[in-house]
């Protein structure tokens, strides 16, 4: 939900997360069209389950002036396309097909027919997976080489269990699906509020004031003096950082103290020798799990 924002889109904000996010909205509208079938031809207890609740979210969560209205309580831009989730889409279409095929016709010819018609229709309401080719993924993880690469450098070059890297986006986002022992500086959050230049209250600011330092760097290649960034890398408990081997910041972070300890495809990981290494631990859960 980071395109979208309630402020910029107003009333059109359901309706473009709608399009953006639901495949067009195909099925939103088969969903509709079949809520508006059983409440004119269903039973009572039909209307109980499809119909009425239905109605009550076109009546706030598909509602264009809902989310208007949250958004003065609550900042709900990176959340609202999860409510659509709510809605019964496929148990409510599935159910009107059938009903539809076993109501209409009385004899297997006719529901065939009626069959194939309706699995045609939903077939083409919705995105096929390979329509622009299969690509056959490079390994098992189902993640670039290049991220198993680098995951492999930072372990030869680490001497703790849980080393903190901070990465280029795509290589941030794809790591951390690979290795979550490694950690990583910024979480997703952080990092699409830096590269979006989003706004940030006080407290949330001072929070990451040392994250987002870190990541004005290599994002937006910033030169800051070089002990706040060091202080930044040190109280981030920061060792790695991997960036693609254009980026115009690398010659600054070398001058900086950071070593090269290798390189991959397109990427150059760096190396910082922290002078005072925290060691990272993560929560010990065995004890439950026994």
């Amino acid at each position: 939900m980071q395109t979208l924002t309630v402020e910029r889109e107003g009333l059109l904000y359901a309706i473009k997360c709608i399009q953006y996010y639901c495949g067009g909205g195909y099925y939103l509208l088969l969903w509709a069209l079949a809520a508006l079938f059983l409440l004119i031809r269903g039973t009572k207890a039909e209307r109980r389950y499809f119909v009425y609740p239905a109605l009550m979210l076109l009546l706030t969560v598909f509602n264009p002036v809902f989310p208007v209205l949250i958004n003065h309580f609550f900042d709900i831009n990176k959340e609202y396309y999860r409510f659509f989730w709510i809605a019964p889409v496929i148990v409510t279409v599935a159910y009107t097909a059938v009903r539809s095929v076993f109501e209409k016709t009385e004899n297997r010819a006719g529901r065939i027919i009626l069959s194939i018609g309706i699995l045609m229709v939903l077939a083409g309401a919705g995105t096929f997976a390979y329509a622009d080719g299969y690509t056959v993924q490079e390994n098992t993880y189902k993640v670039p080489n290049e991220v198993i690469a680098v995951s492999k450098l930072i372990r030869e070059n680490s001497e703790v269990e849980y080393p903190v890297a901070l990465c280029d986006f795509n290589m941030q986002m794809e790591i951390r699906q690979y290795d979550a022992s490694i950690l990583l500086t910024a979480d997703r959050t952080q990092y699409l509020a830096v590269i979006n230049n989003e706004e940030q209250d006080d407290q949330v600011k001072e929070q990451n004031t040392h994250v987002n330092r870190l990541l004005n760097v290599i994002t937006k290649n910033v030169a800051i003096p070089e002990e706040k960034f060091l202080e930044s890398m040190q109280e981030t408990n920061t060792e790695f950082i991997v960036l693609s081997k254009e980026s115009p910041v690398i010659d600054y972070l070398k001058e900086s103290g950071l070593t090269e300890v290798g390189t991959t495809g397109t990427r150059v990981v760096l190396h910082y020798d922290l002078p005072e290494r925290r060691p990272m631990e993560l929560a010990d859960y065995t004890q439950f799990w026994n």
